[in-house]
């Protein structure tokens, strides 16, 4: 009965790291689009096209 308990607690652990991976894959690549768009306004802002 507790090493069934255990696995249960085992396959969490390893699904939470697989969360906490993605999360940081996630994140990366959201300041990376972020960091894009600011050049790119940034940009725009220093040459008004007239």
């Amino acid at each position: 009965m507790a090493s069934g308990f255990f696995t249960i607690l085992d396959d969490i652990a390893a699904l939470m790291d697989d969360v906490a991976i993605n999360a940081k894959l996630a994140t990366k690549k959201t300041a990376g689009i972020l960091g894009d768009d600011l050049a790119v306004n940034a940009e725009k802002a220093k040459s008004p096209n007239f």
